[in-house]
């Protein structure tokens, strides 16, 4: 068990600055995954001048320790988000996912990053009849709201999967969605950012972010920076920063293993609802498969934002391609890890201004590649000119729903 991810140990990630960064900057972007990256790169491109601090290094946290999934959905169940924001939310919250997809593959393309994001179907699969019922019945909600979704049943999956089924698959939904080495994507998108000016410096902890009567004070293990303004997108650690965030955001552990390689077998990125957290996998050009989700299996960790990975969720990973697939038998781990996700209660992120000129953003519940893109553009947009636009309104932080309870 490693202490950093299969993306982390296979990307050759550019240097960047560490040390004393520079002391101003129009605006200071703290957190160094996808959606600071991407605040970086969208508000250097309007003009901004950038300073992005890191406290380790790019793709350090959640972005750099999932399983690459881009899937342009909402992270519950839509029927789910429909019953409980109303069905105008979740067609909104459902279009900007989609819509945010198409994003990070146009500046993947049009920034010539140097990624494996691959465009790809998206399977879930059904394993009973209660499954099925609920699988046809997000199809339906789905089409019925302009997004497609096709059912396929086991015949369908049986032509698709190179290894034969275990009698308890019935078949299963399919959406048109993306694979990504996170850690390549979100590398070459602060690449792009630096290209633009922006300065990136890692290995600097902010230890406190300030309004002030002249614009904001981040307080630094290297000193002070002077901003006009700030964005905090540290996902599971927004509580440090912001701390009426810390009832908010919370660290929830994800865990994760990629196999040896084996023969081709999963053309489409998989998951199957196999325990209370689903489970999840991609096979990687390699031939390493890499799979997460179980964290339900034991009770969570003392410290969530810890990088320990739980020998009973491991042993729960070894298990879940067996058990669809017998014929592959037994399956091992080359390498196993863990980094903390960022949960709501209600299932949406939040972007909010906390302060005067300070904006944070964070709470994906496990799904934040399909948003990371078009919020960070919102959020870049909102700073620039004061006016957050309508496309934020489900992320407020004063909605209703926050108050509920934490999956």
């Amino acid at each position: 068990m490693a202490a950093y991810s299969y993306w982390q140990g296979a990307s050759a990630r550019r240097p960047f600055a560490s040390g004393a960064p520079p002391s101003s900057a129009d605006v200071v972007v703290i957190g160094g995954g996808l959606l600071g990256s991407c605040c970086a790169y969208w508000l250097a491109r309007r003009g901004r001048s950038v300073l992005l601090l890191e406290r380790d290094g790019v793709a350090a946290g959640a972005t750099g320790r999932n399983a690459g999934f881009v899937v342009p959905t909402t992270a519950r169940a839509y029927s789910e988000v429909v019953r409980q924001h109303g069905p105008a939310v979740a067609r909104a919250v459902r279009r900007l996912a989609v819509d945010g997809t198409r994003m990070l593959t146009r500046v993947v393309v049009d920034e010539g990053v140097a990624a494996d994001l691959r465009s790809t179907d998206l399977i879930e699969l059904a394993l009973d009849g209660e499954q099925v019922r609920l699988a046809k019945r997000e199809v339906e909600l789905s089409v019925a709201d302009g997004f497609p979704m096709s059912w396929l049943d086991r015949d369908d999956l049986a032509h698709v999967i190179g290894t034969p089924l275990d009698d308890r698959i019935a078949g299963g939904t399919t959406v048109s969605g993306a694979l990504a080495n996170s850690v390549a994507v979100t590398d070459g998108i602060i690449g792009a950012a630096g290209r633009l000016g922006a300065a990136v410096h890692t290995g600097v902890t902010v230890n406190a972010v300030r309004a002030t009567p002249s614009g904001v004070r981040v307080d630094t293990n290297h000193g002070v920076v002077h901003a006009a303004q700030a964005v905090i997108a540290v996902n599971a650690w927004s509580g440090e920063l912001v701390p009426r965030l810390a009832d908010v955001i919370r660290p929830v552990q994800g865990q994760v293993i990629a196999t040896p390689a084996m023969p081709a077998l999963f053309p489409a990125g998989m998951a199957a609802p196999i325990s209370d957290s689903g489970v999840y996998w991609q096979q990687d050009p390699d031939g390493s498969v890499i799979l997460g989700g179980c964290r339900t299996v034991t009770a969570p960790p003392a410290d969530p934002t810890g990088q320990v990975p739980q020998p009973e969720v491991h042993e729960a990973l070894l298990r879940v391609l067996p058990s669809l697939f017998p014929a592959l038998g037994p399956v091992r781990s080359a390498h196993s890890w863990a980094g903390a996700m960022a949960f709501t209660a209600d299932g949406l992120p939040v972007a909010e201004r906390v302060d005067e000129s300070v904006w944070a953003v964070g709470g994906f519940n496990g799904h934040g590649m399909p948003f990371g893109a078009i919020v960070a553009d919102l959020v870049a947009e909102w700073v620039c000119t004061g006016v957050r636009g309508t496309r934020l309104a489900p992320f407020a932080l004063d909605r209703a729903t926050l108050g509920g309870s934490f999956a």
